[in-house]
């Protein structure tokens, strides 16, 4: 029995020692391993490559419709109604001769600026622009680029030669042409009927529930200045800088569809968004947020290898900003402790 007692201490102590010596093999398997040298935490990086896109500047805005309750088309210079085309349930179209008065010739023109003073070679400004657009419509080639000269000049003799004026020489008189908002309008009232004497100034005939602007609420913050475009109920067409589309064609086409009258016949509808962008985009450079320093405005500078460049930041996108900047981009920037210039130029 004095054995069997030994014989029990002995396994005990055996059991003992080879749970001590498991229990300090899976301690060793449980402890984390060391990270391979190839995984340890890299350096922060010093530089970043550049891409080149495309920046429209796109933005999203509510609009309202400019809708008269009644708007009136005015003569202007005086004399008697020798011919007209003038009567309730008219259409009246660009182009067309749509009165005589004195035997002078009175011609409808569509333009997205009316026509407020007399035109002649070396003029410039918008209105310039907007009759340009309106001769190339009416199969007049026009450069479209704001400035009366010769190819302006000979689009206007041509349409005056095509509206039987006695002295056509390229120049415009602004009394001899009647502004339309649209293409082609329904008169709902005539005043200009054939034998009334008529006075400079007066109403040759009314047009209702007419389209005469798309205007944005209010444009957004930081935008970009330039000529833009606006879609709106699959729309598209010019906007100026201001945020007013008016260019008759546009208006016209807008108009005609199913969605503009819904929209417009409902007094509860939600309002109505469009998308502005710039008519012609900018060259803008993308580059990490953290590379653009001494920041002030709009203005801000990056730097690569020893030269610091000034560049104007137009946007972000994806985690990017977009910035301008003069001649061709370096192909990296710096950054963090890699950048050692405190200011640059202001001049992209």
């Amino acid at each position: 029995m004095r054995r069997l007692r030994v014989e029990s201490r002995g396994t005990a102590l055996l059991a003992g020692l080879v749970l001590l010596t498991s229990g300090g093999a899976v301690g060793f398997l449980l402890r984390p391993a060391d990270p391979p040298t190839e995984l340890a935490e890299a350096d922060a990086p010093t530089s970043a490559p550049t891409s080149v896109a495309e920046f429209a500047d796109e933005r999203t805005v509510e609009v309202e419709f400019d809708i008269p309750a009644a708007l009136a088309l005015e003569v202007g210079f005086a004399g008697r109604v020798t011919s007209t085309r003038c009567a309730d349930g008219a259409e009246i179209r660009s182009g067309q001769v749509v009165a005589r008065i004195d035997d002078i010739p009175l011609v409808a023109l569509a333009t997205s600026v009316p026509l407020y003073r007399d035109l002649e070679r070396g003029d410039r400004g918008s209105d310039v622009r907007a009759l340009q657009t309106a001769l190339s419509r009416l199969g007049h080639p026009a450069a479209s680029d704001g400035t009366y000269g010769r190819q302006t000049a000979e689009a206007v003799r041509a349409l005056q030669e095509e509206a039987g004026f006695r002295d056509p020489d390229g120049a415009v008189d602004v009394d001899r042409f009647m502004w339309l908002p649209a293409e082609e309008v329904t008169l709902d009232g005539c005043e200009a009927a054939l034998g009334r004497n008529l006075a400079a100034g007066e109403t040759y005939g009314t047009v209702a529930n007419q389209l005469t602007a798309v205007s944005a609420t209010s444009m957004p913050g930081g935008a970009l200045p330039g000529e833009r475009t606006i879609e709106v109920l699959g729309v598209s067409g010019p906007m100026d800088e201001d945020g007013r589309a008016t260019d008759p064609e546009f208006l016209a086409e807008l108009a005609a569809t199913d969605e503009f009258r819904e929209v417009t016949a409902s007094e509860d509808a939600d309002p109505v968004t469009a998308e502005i962008r710039l008519a012609s985009p900018v060259r803008a450079v993308k580059v990490p947020p953290a590379a653009v320093f001494a920041i002030e405005g709009g203005s801000g500078c990056v730097e690569s290898g020893e030269t610091a460049y000034p560049v104007q930041i137009v946007g972000s996108n994806l985690g990017a900003t977009l910035v301008e900047l003069a001649g061709d981009p370096p192909a990296e920037v710096d950054l963090g402790p890699a950048i050692t210039a405190e200011t640059c130029g202001r001049e992209p």
